[in-house]
C-alpha cells in the first residue's frame, strides 16, 4: 500500500486508444481518484523486433539496440510510482527509482520482466481478459472459414466458377484447448454453442478439476493424450519456460491424422519447423497462427509458403475493445492498489507469470 498520493505514468502511444476524446477522458478520469497525485502522459515505446525478442531468454544482450531516452522520458519516469504501458526500458530502477507497480497493456510480459522488475521488487500485473472475447471471436472465424471451405469458394468466385464446394461441420467434433485462460474460457463458450465437445489443459488441473463450457479439464502433463482425442487444437498459454516448444514434433505426431491447429497465445509455443512438416506431409490438414516466433516475421520465412496454413500479424485482437476494458481493469487495479488489495492478474514476476 502506497504511503502517499501516487503519480501515474500512461507511457503508451496515446493514438492506440483509436479515440481522442475517449482518450482525454480516461485520463481525467484517472487524475480525479483519491490518491492520485497527477497522471503523466509520455510514450516510450520500443520496435516490435526489440518487444518480441526481450520476452526470449538472454534478453540482457540487446541493451544497446533499446532506443535512447528523451530527456522528456527520463523527467517523466523519474516521477512516476505506477505505470501502464507496453514497454519499459532496461535497468528501469535506474531512471524510474519511485516506480513501484506496472500494469501491463498486453497478456504477455516478457519484454516488462527483463526490465529488471523482479530485482527491483516491482509488482506487475497483466491484461489478461481484455482481449479474450474479441480474440475468441477470432478464432472461431478461423475455424469456421477453414471448415466452411470459405478460401475455396471466394477463389471460384474469382474464376467465374459455379461448381459446389461443401464443407464440413463445427458441431459434434471435438476440440482441445491448451490453455484455460481468458482467451480460451470464451473460445470454450463459443464452442459449446456450436455445439463441439470441449477438453482443456490447465496447469493447476487436479483430480475431477472442471471449467463452465469445458467436458473434461486435464493438467498439462496429460497434453498428449488431450491431443490424441481432438479434431481441432486451438493454443492461447504466456510465454514461460515450461511453455517453451511445447507443440513440437511428438506433439503434432499425437494429434489424429487429419487434425487442425491454431495458436493465438505466443509463437514460442511452437516448433515452427515440425508445423511445417505436419502440414507438409499432410498430417496436420491445417493451421492457423496469428503469432510466430520472431515477428515480424522475415520475409524469408517459410511458414509464408507453407501449404493450408492461416496467417496473420499478430492481430486477432480488437484495438477498440482492448484498450477500453484495459483502462476498466487500470481503474480496478488502481483502487486496490491504492487500499493495499490483492491486483487482479498480478504476475509473479519471479517465476515469470
Amino acid at each position: 500500500m502506497p504511503t502517499g498520493p501516487v503519480v501515474i505514468g500512461v507511457l503508451y502511444p496515446p493514438e492506440y486508444y483509436r479515440d481522442r476524446e475517449g482518450f482525454a477522458k480516461e485520463i481525467a478520469t484517472l487524475e480525479s481518484t483519491p490518491g492520485v497525485e497527477r497522471v503523466i502522459v509520455e510514450t516510450y515505446i520500443e520496435p516490435h523486433e526489440l518487444r518480441s525478442a526481450r520476452g526470449k531468454p538472454g534478453a540482457e544482450s540487446l541493451k544497446d539496440t533499446a532506443p535512447p531516452l528523451t530527456d522528456a522520458q527520463r523527467e517523466a519516469l523519474a516521477q512516476i510510482d505506477v505505470a501502464l504501458t507496453l514497454d519499459l526500458p532496461f535497468d528501469v530502477a535506474e531512471v524510474a527509482p519511485r516506480l513501484r507497480w506496472v500494469q501491463a497493456v498486453g497478456v504477455g510480459t516478457g519484454q516488462l520482466q527483463s526490465a529488471g522488475l523482479a530485482e527491483a521488487g516491482i509488482r506487475l500485473s497483466s491484461a489478461a481478459g481484455t482481449s479474450g472475447v474479441s480474440i475468441a471471436e477470432f478464432v472461431m472465424a478461423r475455424l469456421l472459414e477453414e471448415a466452411k471451405r470459405l478460401r475455396e469458394i471466394d477463389a471460384a468466385q474469382k474464376r467465374h466458377e459455379w461448381e459446389p464446394l461443401f464443407g464440413s461441420q463445427l458441431g459434434g467434433r471435438t476440440l482441445g484447448l491448451i490453455g484455460l485462460g481468458a482467451i480460451n474460457a470464451a473460445v470454450a463458450e463459443r464452442a459449446k454453442a456450436f455445439g463441439m465437445r470441449v477438453l482443456a489443459t490447465r496447469r493447476t488441473a487436479g483430480p475431477g478439476a472442471t471449467a463452465p463450457n469445458v467436458d473434461r479439464v486435464l493438467p498439462t502433463a496429460a497434453l498428449h493424450e488431450l491431443l490424441s482425442e481432438c479434431d481441432t487444437v486451438v493454443a492461447a498459454v504466456p510465454e514461460t519456460p515450461e511453455t517453451r516448444g511445447l507443440m513440437g514434433r511428438e506433439a503434432f505426431a499425437a494429434m489424429p491424422a487429419g487434425s487442425f491447429f491454431c495458436n493465438v497465445g505466443r509463437g514460442s509455443l511452437v516448433d515452427e519447423d515440425a508445423l511445417i512438416d505436419a502440414l507438409a506431409t499432410g498430417h496436420l490438414r491445417g493451421a492457423a497462427l496469428d503469432v510466430a516466433s520472431v515477428e515480424p516475421l522475415p520475409a524469408s520465412s517459410p511458414l509464408w509458403d507453407t501449404p493450408n496454413l492461416y496467417l496473420s500479424p499478430h492481430c486477432s485482437a480488437s484495438p477498440q475493445a482492448l484498450f477500453v476494458n484495459l483502462h476498466e481493469l487500470f481503474r480496478d487495479n488502481l483502487a486496490r492498489y491504492l487500499a493495499g488489495e490483492p491486483l487482479r492478474n498480478e504476475v509473479d514476476v519471479a517465476r515469470g507469470y
